[in-house]
């Protein structure tokens, strides 16, 4: 009673002092005074993807709860951030106090030790079963597309996709869960690819996953010779259908999960030994354009030294917004340890073209919109816009690749896009 009473004070003054949210193990002295847990999705070391002008995703109204901690600690810094541990759900509700003088809290509190990965990862021996980092490794530049999961049990069209695509891309995505709706799991199409022949990149999503079944994909993955892993935090759907959102993990710790596993054979927060584990070449996500700067810069820091191995980056419209961030990230010499593979966006559906200002984190300047909007022909000028940004692209510093994102339904158009590379 005495431990219940002492937990309801503290979590009533911290309430209202902290917007705390009573997780049991408190980090404020790392964070600014602002609690992490008041993230509508429970991020405990930085902003996801959705974050844009310095706003949150699911709170449009209100500021990015990391973008105020990065306002607190990091303002005009770019210094690679500590890496948070997932909070232990059995202490929720209890007192952090109480937890810190008995030292229950203290895995919940403490830093993670970040791996020792050496210097200049970029130019080290290829580590992996990775078809991906052997040809980043020998200097290709990537040219990478996405195909959605089906939301039946058929692969009859994801297979006519795919060979559509086959000849003209090394490596695909396969998208799945989008918008919160079911679809056949991102690790069953990326072994379908597999066996087509295709280079896949199984994606997996904080917001679906315990660390448990993140843990068993990455084995299911290496079973069925699927050696490239995205981790990215799922955008928080707010609408129908109504879902339970898991986020036991943000994306930075899902990729310590991977890299430990990979680097040490055990499973970090079991800590088991895997007899033969996972070695997944692991890639992450980066908006660009979150503001201010410093906020995508020191998170993706964050994430390489995690463990990511190469990033693609949040749809490109703005193109010298996204030559200024290259800027900053070969500056910060983060090129040496990740490989960056830029978003392209090709519209060719109007319907789609509406969906744009919907999709969480998107940057869409009013000239590029009024270009789209004014075309008599979309579908053309879609190509031309993003044929355009490729050859940009191609000769940025530090872009190792491009990946082209689809509004739209006809797969048949993105080899035109990509053979803009082959002039």
């Amino acid at each position: 009673m005495l431990l219940k009473t002492i937990a309801k004070a503290e979590a009533f003054l911290k309430g209202m002092m902290f917007d705390c949210h009573t997780c049991g193990q408190c980090v404020l002295q790392k964070t600014g005074l602002v609690c992490p847990m008041s993230c509508p999705k429970g991020l405990r070391n930085g902003p996801c993807g959705g974050t844009l002008h310095g706003q949150c995703e699911v709170y449009p109204d209100k500021q990015c709860v990391h973008v105020r901690i990065h306002n607190r600690i990091g303002r005009d810094s770019f210094e690679q951030p500590v890496l948070l541990a997932s909070p232990d759900a059995n202490l929720f509700r209890t007192s952090s106090y109480v937890n810190m003088v008995t030292g229950a809290d203290k895995a919940g509190r403490t830093p993670l030790a970040y791996p020792d990965l050496g210097d200049n990862r970029t130019e080290q021996a290829v580590h992996t079963k990775s078809k991906l980092e052997e040809m980043l490794k020998t200097g290709r530049f990537i040219r990478s597309c996405e195909i959605r999961s089906p939301r039946t049990g058929s692969f009859d069209h994801f297979r006519r996709e795919a060979e559509v695509v086959k000849p003209h891309f090394d490596c695909i995505n396969t998208t799945a869960f989008l918008n919160g709706k079911p679809s056949l799991p991102s690790y069953l199409a990326a072994s379908e690819l597999q066996k087509l022949g295709l280079e896949p990149i199984a994606q997996a999503t904080c917001r679906d996953h315990t660390k448990t079944s993140f843990v068993g994909e990455l084995i299911t993955n290496d079973m069925n010779d699927v050696h490239n892993v995205l981790c990215i935090t799922g955008d928080a759907y707010t609408g129908t259908p109504k879902i339970k959102q898991v986020f036991d993990m943000d994306s930075s710790l899902m990729v310590y999960e991977a890299r430990h596993l990979r680097e040490t054979g055990i499973t970090h927060f079991t800590g088991e030994k895997n007899k033969r584990p996972p070695k997944p070449f692991i890639g992450v996500a980066i908006n660009p354009f979150t503001t201010p700067m410093n906020v995508p810069i020191r998170r993706l820091k964050q994430k390489i030294a995690a463990g990511a191995d190469f990033i693609e980056t949040q749809l490109i419209f703005d193109i010298q917004a996204f030559r200024t961030f290259m800027e900053v990230y070969c500056q910060e010499n983060m090129n040496k340890d990740a490989f960056m593979i830029a978003g392209v966006p090709v519209v060719i559906s109007k319907k789609a073209y509406d969906m744009i200002p919907h999709v969480p984190g998107v940057h869409l300047p009013e000239d590029v919109a009024a270009r789209l909007e004014a075309a008599d022909d979309l579908r053309e000028e879609g190509i031309r816009f993003a044929q355009e940004l490729i050859t940009e692209l191609k000769t940025m510093p530090g872009v190792c690749g491009v990946h082209l994102m689809l509004f739209g339904s006809d797969h048949s158009v993105l080899p035109e896009v990509i053979s803009i590379l082959d002039d």
